[in-house]
């Protein structure tokens, strides 16, 4: 993670998408396009994808940032719209949630693991 100044502390969006079951490998391409748009973004430490395996697919979307502020750059901007619109016509439900990050432990031997 960034070390340098920041305004404040990381955070974490958490973005939870139900599609349609035929929809599936659509949304994640979509999202292979928006992530890899979005990492190029001042502020943006990581973007992961998880899909849970019940009937109906349910995604999990994590968006890390080194603060609010970068973050919400992002959410605003013009493109960030443009570039997610095809997430948002693929789900079926959405919500979004903005988490402060307080604290993290990594195993050792992986990324951030001492």
């Amino acid at each position: 993670m960034d070390t340098g100044p920041h305004p404040g502390p990381p955070v974490r969006a958490v973005l939870v998408f139900t599609v349609w079951p035929a929809d599936t490998a659509e949304f994640e391409r979509a999202w292979s396009r928006v992530a890899d748009w979005a990492r190029s973004w001042p502020g943006c430490v990581r973007q992961t994808l998880c899909r849970t395996d019940a009937a109906e697919p349910t995604y999990v979307i994590t968006s890390d940032w080194v603060d609010r502020a970068a973050f919400r750059a992002f959410e605003r901007s013009e493109e960030q719209d443009a570039v997610t619109a095809g997430l948002r016509r693929l789900r079926r439900t959405a919500r979004m949630e903005l988490h402060t990050l307080i604290a993290e432990r990594s195993s050792p031997g992986t990324a951030g693991g001492a």
